[in-house]
C-alpha cells in the first residue's frame, strides 16, 4: 500500500492507496481511475499517473503535455514513464508529492485516509476552528499555504491555543497596542502606511516589508520597511497572483533543497490582501526573510500569517474610512451649493433623501423685472455684478428659512420648502423669505437705480402643493427639485405678477396655510397658461400692513366681491373712491375698475370674472 502526501497551493493533504493507479492533475480525469485533485493554477490539467510495482517501486508516468516532472537526480520528460524506487518524491508547478510504501492495516481510529479505488480524491475539509493538518514530510522545493479569510463577526473566536505555539501575554499586548495604533492612523498620511511595514517587521520578525497599491495594470510600493527593501527583486510576482486569485493571505515556506533559489529572488514570504468593502483585492501587505548563503530562514507560522492578515485587515479598514470621508466631503462640498450647511451634512450622511419620490411643497419663482433693457444700460461687466447682489439678496433669504434653491436661470431664481426633509411650515417660510428680500431689495435698488436707470423690482410667485422631488440632474451635477403641475403653476403667477402689478402672487393652497400676520389681498381668480381652471389668487405685500393698508384691501376686496357677482356699478363707486384717496394709482384697482366698466358696457353673457393672463416676455 502507498502512503500519498501532497503539498501545493492551498493544499495539504495525506491519504493511503491500496492497489492500483492513482493520478493527479489539475482537472477531473476522465477514464474513471482514482485521482487527486490539485489547487496548484501551476501545474496541468493531466500531470501524473503513479502505480505500484514490484521490489519496492513505483511505476510514474508524466501525464503533461508541458511541463516535466521533477525527481531526485533528473526528471520525467513529457509523456515518458519511468520506474523509481520508494520512497520518492515527485515535484511539478508547486506541487510536491512524497510517495512511500506502508504494510496495509485496517481502517481505524487514527489511520490516516483512504480513498477506494475508482474515486476521485479531493482535497478535504477542514471544519470551522479546527486546527490545521500535521505538516506532510518535507518537500525538496518551496511550499505555498494559505490562511482562510477573516470569520464572520457572527463565529465563535479562535483561541491562540488552536493557532500553534502563542506568545506570551507581554508580547501580545505590544501586538494589540501597534496593531490600535495603526487602525487609529490617518489613511491619508504616509506615515499610516509606513507604520502598517514597520510593524511587519517588528511584530512578526521578517526582514523586510512593503505595501503594495494597483497603478494601471501592475502594483506600486507605497511603504517599505527598511527603506531599501525596494531593491530587486522587491516581491514575488507569483505570490502576489495567488494572493489576488485566492483573496486570502498565502505564506511560502522553503525547504534546504531550495537555498539555490535564492539566485532567482525566491525567499520565505508572507502576503495579506487588503480588501476593500466589496471584498476585492485594493493592496497587498508583503514580508519576507531573506535566504542566507549559510542558513536557511526560519519559516512563516500560521499564527505571524496571521497577524500580517490583521494588518492588512487595518490598512483596508484605513483606506476604506479614507474613501467614505472623501464620499461624504464631496458630497457635502456639493449639497452646501444648495442646502444649509446642517441639512448638508444630513444629506451626506443619507443620500438616500436625494431619490425621486412625491412630496407637497411650496415653490418659489423669482424674476427681475426689466433686465434686458437695464442690462443694456449697465453694461455686460456690472450686469453680472448686480445679478449677483439680487441673487445673494434672496439666497440668504431663502437659506434662513430653510429653503433650498434650486436653480438660477438668467435673471430668475427656482425656490423650494419641505424637501428633502420635512418643514410642516414651509407656507410660511416660503412667504416669509420673499417679504424678507422684497423689503431688503428698495435699500439694494437705490444702489444700483443711478446705473440701471431706473429702480430695481422683482416678481415673485410662489405655489403650494404635491410635486416629484428628487436629483433632476446627473450624477456628474447634481440638480435637486422638484418637478410637475405644482412647479409650473407657481412659475406662471410669477410671469402674472407684470400684468397684475403687484410685486409678490400666491395661489388659494398657500394663503390658506398662513397666519393672520402675514398681509395679503384677495386678487380673484385668473386663468394661465396650461392650467384647466381658474386659480385664486393673493397678493403678498411686503409692507407692514398697517392700518391705511388694511382699509384700503377691505374696499377692493368688498369691490371684487360686486364685481364677481354681477353688481358692477357697485363696484365701480367703490374702486372710484380708492384711485382718487390714495397718492398713486394702485394697478389692481385700475385693472377691477376697467373690467367692471367694460362689463357694464357690454354685459357679458355668459360671465367670466376671472381674468385671463397671456405669457408676458417683458
Amino acid at each position: 500500500m502507498l502512503r500519498i502526501a501532497v503539498r501545493s497551493e492551498g493544499q495539504e493533504e495525506t491519504f493511503d492507496h491500496e492497489s492500483g493507479p492513482v493520478e493527479f492533475g489539475r482537472a477531473p480525469g476522465e477514464n474513471g481511475l482514482p485521482r487527486c485533485l490539485l489547487a496548484d493554477p501551476f501545474v496541468s490539467r493531466n500531470a501524473l499517473r503513479i502505480e505500484a510495482v514490484e521490489g519496492g517501486r513505483v511505476r510514474a508516468e508524466n501525464l503533461s503535455m508541458t511541463m516535466p516532472v521533477r525527481i531526485p537526480g533528473g526528471e520525467i520528460s513529457i509523456g515518458e514513464l519511468e520506474v523509481v524506487a520508494l520512497p520518492v518524491e515527485f515535484g511539478f508547478g508547486h506541487t510536491y508529492i512524497s510517495v512511500e510504501e506502508v504494510p496495509y492495516e485496517p481502517e481505524g481510529p487514527g489511520s490516516p485516509p483512504h480513498h477506494p479505488a475508482g474515486a476521485e480524491a479531493a482535497a478535504p475539509e477542514e471544519p470551522a476552528g479546527a486546527s490545521p493538518p500535521a505538516a506532510p514530510p518535507a518537500a525538496s522545493g518551496p511550499v505555498i499555504e494559505a490562511v482562510e479569510p477573516p470569520r464572520e463577526p457572527s463565529a465563535p473566536p479562535v483561541a491562540l491555543h488552536e493557532l500553534g505555539d502563542a506568545p506570551g501575554p507581554e508580547v501580545l499586548a505590544l501586538w494589540f497596542e501597534t496593531l490600535v495604533a495603526v487602525q487609529q492612523a490617518a489613511a491619508t498620511s504616509e506615515a499610516f502606511l509606513d507604520a502598517t511595514a514597520r510593524a511587519v517587521v517588528d511584530l512578526v520578525g521578517l526582514d523586510r516589508a512593503l505595501v503594495l497599491l494597483p497603478e494601471g495594470d501592475g502594483w506600486r510600493i507605497a511603504a517599505a520597511s527598511p527603506p531599501e527593501a525596494v531593491g530587486r527583486p522587491p516581491y514575488s510576482e507569483t505570490i502576489v497572483r495567488e494572493v489576488c486569485r485566492q483573496k486570502r493571505t498565502v505564506f511560502r515556506n522553503l525547504a534546504e533543497e531550495s537555498l539555490s533559489l535564492s539566485l532567482a529572488g525566491i525567499d520565505t514570504v508572507v502576503a495579506a490582501p487588503i480588501l476593500d468593502g466589496a471584498r476585492e483585492v485594493v493592496g497587498i501587505v508583503y514580508g519576507a526573510r531573506a535566504l542566507r548563503p549559510d542558513a536557511l530562514p526560519r519559516k512563516v507560522t500560521r499564527l505571524e500569517a496571521l497577524v500580517v492578515q490583521v494588518l492588512a485587515a487595518a490598512v483596508g479598514a484605513g483606506l476604506e474610512r479614507e474613501q467614505e470621508q472623501e464620499r461624504a466631503l464631496r458630497s457635502q462640498v456639493q449639497f452646501e451649493q444648495f442646502f444649509s450647511p446642517e441639512l448638508a451634512r444630513e444629506l451626506a450622511a443619507d443620500a438616500s433623501m436625494l431619490e425621486g419620490r412625491e412630496r407637497e411643497v411650496t415653490v418659489l419663482f423669482s424674476d427681475v423685472r426689466n433686465f434686458s433693457r437695464i442690462s443694456e444700460r449697465v453694461g455686460p461687466q456690472r450686469t453680472f455684478a448686480m445679478m449677483q447682489d439680487l441673487m445673494e439678496l434672496q439666497s440668504v433669504h431663502i437659506r434662513d428659512t430653510g429653503g433650498t434653491v434650486v436653480d438660477y436661470v438668467g435673471d430668475g431664481l427656482l425656490a423650494m420648502w419641505n424637501a428633502p426633509v420635512e418643514q410642516p411650515d414651509h407656507p410660511l417660510r416660503a412667504c416669509q423669505a420673499a417679504v424678507d428680500f422684497l423689503r431688503e431689495l428698495t435699500a439694494l435698488s437705490i444702489q444700483w437705480e443711478e446705473e440701471a436707470g431706473e429702480p430695481l423690482h422683482l416678481g415673485v410667485g410662489i405655489h403650494t402643493g404635491v410635486a416629484l422631488v428628487g436629483n433632476t440632474g446627473s450624477r456628474v451635477k447634481l440638480k435637486y427639485g422638484p418637478m410637475g403641475p405644482t412647479v409650473n403653476l407657481a412659475s406662471r403667477l410669477e410671469n402674472s405678477t407684470k400684468v397684475t402689478g403687484v410685486s409678490a402672487l400666491i395661489s388659494r393652497a398657500t394663503r390658506d396655510r398662513l397666519p393672520s400676520s402675514f398681509a395679503t389681498r384677495r386678487l380673484g381668480g385668473i386663468r394661465v397658461q396650461g392650467v384647466p381652471d381658474p386659480v385664486e389668487v393673493y397678493e403678498l405685500h411686503p409692507g407692514a400692513g398697517g392700518p391705511e393698508w388694511r382699509d384700503h384691501r377691505d374696499t377692493f376686496e368688498r369691490a371684487l366681491l360686486h364685481f364677481e357677482i354681477g353688481q358692477w356699478s357697485e363696484a365701480c363707486q367703490l374702486l372710484a373712491g380708492l384711485l382718487t384717496a390714495g397718492d398713486g394709482y394702485d394697478v389692481p384697482s385700475l385693472h377691477l375698475l376697467s373690467r367692471s366698466v367694460e362689463c357694464l358696457r357690454s354685459r357679458p353673457e355668459p360671465f367670466d370674472p376671472a381674468m385671463t393672463i397671456q405669457k408676458q416676455t417683458t
